[in-house]
């Protein structure tokens, strides 16, 4: 009986061993575990690209709000341009960074990037604002500096557009007027910064803040 068993059971273990394929069931079950982790993991994968291309837009605006600074220790005050202001934009892939179009007046000190998406064969502005935010997953920054004469200090602030319904409705789009600046080999954008509440006010103390039903303040 031992040796029937013994039998039995070397027959059955070589006819496993020449099965080396896998059932139609099997595969299935791995397609649908790839199939769930993807639909886990792909809309946060999405959402760090989206941040790592924001880096972009805040690391341009803080740049700029500190060149402001310097612009106004100089003219006794901010700058009304790019030109003006001296730092430089023209390789912004996922942005086009702007000096509010309002600059000399109420608008002076604000600055935007708007989320753009570039022809690759002449560099181009392709689409603006919600198009490309949408499509790079970017969303619209703004960044304000102020200037209080009395106690003779600045405060800056960057801001981006936050999570409400209206802003995702909007595609996160924040400026208004943006355009491809021709002036600039188009490669910025013009327009007039929203999402502040006060920014680049020389005669009162008042400090650079984010207007909070549109936008939220970048630490």
């Amino acid at each position: 009986m031992n040796n029937t068993f013994k039998a039995n059971l070397i027959k059955t273990l070589a006819n496993k061993k020449g099965n080396k394929g896998f059932t139609l069931i099997e595969l299935l079950v791995v397609v649908i575990i790839i199939g769930v982790l993807a639909a886990i993991a792909l809309p946060n994968l999405l959402g760090q690209v989206g941040k790592a291309r924001e880096s972009e837009a805040k690391s341009t605006l803080g740049a700029m709000t500190r060149a402001q600074q310097t612009a106004f220790a100089e003219r006794g005050r901010f700058a009304a341009n790019l030109d003006e202001l001296e730092v430089p934009v023209g390789n912004e892939k996922f942005y086009g960074i702007f000096v509010d179009a309002d600059a000399v007046g109420a608008g002076a000190g604000r600055m935007g990037a708007t989320g753009v998406t570039r022809n690759d064969a002449d560099g181009t502005v392709a689409d603006i604002g919600g198009v490309a935010n949408g499509r790079n997953g970017t969303r619209d920054y703004a960044s304000g500096i102020n200037y209080d004469p009395v106690a003779r200090t600045f405060s800056t602030v960057v801001c981006r557009a936050n999570n409400s319904q209206a802003m995702k409705d909007g595609q996160y789009v924040l400026h208004t007027g943006a355009g491809p600046d021709g002036q600039q080999n188009n490669k910025t954008v013009i327009g007039t910064v929203a999402g502040l509440t006060s920014a680049g006010v020389t005669n009162a103390a008042t400090l650079a803040e984010c207007d909070d039903a549109v936008t939220e303040e970048v630490k």
